[in-house]
């Protein structure tokens, strides 16, 4: 294949590899119910196994980084593809919770590996500007293409032939990243300085802990369990974080690189990363379409297309004018749109037509999503030359925080007001559509922070955003 077609398809391998954790857990939302009957567990097991599934990937995300930048992109990514394979095939076999919880933890570890190494093989494949700003924009549509296709796929397999052939589609997006990944990834020759796994192991146990304390604190403010987990969480974290600096101040040369952190400007950048995945109109949409107009999963991801469509616009319009105007300047001006945007939620009243919320959502969501490759870019370009899969799971880990935080907080103040009554009276109408307000103005206010943190960026890297 010639530079340009192997470009392509190292692009494609990034896609599909980023893609996989995405699949899974859209996916998983349409399996919960059958999973449920199946196992005659309790909507509180069945939301604990889930939970601590997700959280408990979380432990290798500063490893894969370290790994990958010792040993090459390739070999992380098939084996992290393999392991994805693996989860897949626990998943569609387990005879029980324990088991099934088991495969979802398996697979959601080759999931958050294959997305930190796939970002890092999209940050590598193009080192022109220009291509790799349209890069990003294809990692910002990733997203929304999945939110399209999983809900339809999944709704598809699990009335005809069970829950458990769902994993069959997990299973095929492994393969195809490990076949790709081994024809189109090279391997680097191995050298340097020996790597030791304790204190990326170690940031990733804290970080698996915070994740998993602040998830289950959200459930606690909704079901009022989970607290004797919420101090367990706790403790480990603080038990992870001392024992972390006790490790980076005695070896000789921790392998933890969070050099992307000391750059020049990486603090805002960061900031924004964490804010914009913490805070997300979509979500409290999807949330007033279940409660406020009583919608199915499966009706609520046919509602959303519209919007899930007009994000990937946004996504790739974010990836072609960051290649004309520079990364800081559209990811500025897009968080401030999509700023503006959000305070479209006070279009919906408590009579309002289901179409009213899914119209301001499909406009909000073009500058949102245009938003994402742009903020991720800025936060790839801080990578050392050694260490950008490193970066990638810095970049990582304060998506996750961002998604456990911002649960909390979504669980706490929207959540409880939407979910407040289940009577279908004008009242309580009125009710949910000022949540609804109140989450328009909780984003507006949170894209306007990352977009003022974006400047504060710039101007730490010196970019002018005239």
């Amino acid at each position: 294949m010639n530079e340009s077609r192997v470009a392509k398809v190292r692009a494609l391998t990034a896609f599909i590899a980023i893609s996989a954790g995405l699949v899974s857990f859209t996916s998983l939302e349409f399996m919960l119910e059958a999973i449920q009957s199946d196992f005659s567990m309790s909507s509180d097991a069945t939301m604990f196994v889930s939970t601590v599934a997700s959280g408990a990937c979380l432990i290798v995300v500063f490893l894969v980084g370290v790994v990958a930048d010792r040993f090459g992109d390739r070999r992380v990514l098939v084996v992290a593809g393999s392991v994805f394979c693996t989860g897949a095939v626990i998943v569609a076999s387990s005879p029980n919770p324990i088991v099934l919880l088991l495969g979802l933890a398996v697979g959601g570890v080759g999931s958050i590996s294959m997305a930190i190494v796939g970002l890092s093989v999209l940050n590598s494949t193009f080192p022109g500007r220009r291509e790799r700003a349209k890069a990003f924009g294809l990692f910002a549509l990733a997203a929304p293409v999945v939110a399209i296709i999983a809900p339809m796929v999944s709704s598809a397999i699990v009335p005809t032939a069970g829950w458990r052939y769902v994993t069959a589609v997990w299973f095929l997006i492994g393969l195809v990243t490990v076949v790709l990944s081994r024809r189109v990834l090279s391997a680097p020759a191995e050298g340097g300085v020996r790597a030791e796994f304790v204190s990326p192991t170690l940031a990733g146990l804290a970080l698996s802990a915070i994740a998993l304390g602040f998830s289950f604190a959200n459930i606690n403010s909704q079901t009022h369990l989970h607290r004797e987990r919420v101090v367990i969480s706790a403790g480990v974290a603080v038990a992870a974080l001392i024992a972390l600096v006790i490790a980076m101040r005695l070896l000789r040369r921790p392998t933890l690189d969070l050099r992307s952190l000391r750059a020049r400007g990486s603090v805002p950048v960061f900031a924004a990363v964490f804010i914009v995945n913490g805070v997300n109109l979509f979500f409290f949409t999807y949330l007033l379409l279940q409660f406020r107009y009583h919608l199915t999963s499966f009706d609520t991801a046919l509602l959303l297309i519209l919007p899930q469509a007009t994000a990937a616009c946004g996504a790739l319009l974010g990836g072609r004018f960051s290649a004309r105007w520079g990364t800081a300047r559209v990811a500025t001006v897009a968080l401030v749109a999509a700023a503006v945007a959000s305070l479209g939620a006070f279009f919906v009243s408590a009579d309002s037509r289901v179409i009213v919320p899914i119209l301001v959502l499909a406009v909000a969501g073009v500058p949102i999503a245009a938003a994402v490759g742009p903020i991720t870019h800025s936060f790839m370009d801080l990578s050392p030359e050694d260490g950008t899969a490193a970066t990638s799971s810095v970049r990582n880990s304060g998506a996750n925080l961002g998604v456990a935080i911002a649960g909390l907080i979504s669980g706490s103040i929207i959540f409880d007001r939407l979910d407040a009554s289940s009577a279908r009276t004008a009242e309580v109408y009125g009710q949910q559509a000022a949540a609804f307000h109140l989450a328009g103005v909780m984003c507006a206010v949170a894209y306007g922070t990352a977009a003022g943190l974006m400047v504060v960026h710039a101007r730490r890297r010196r970019v002018t955003l005239s």
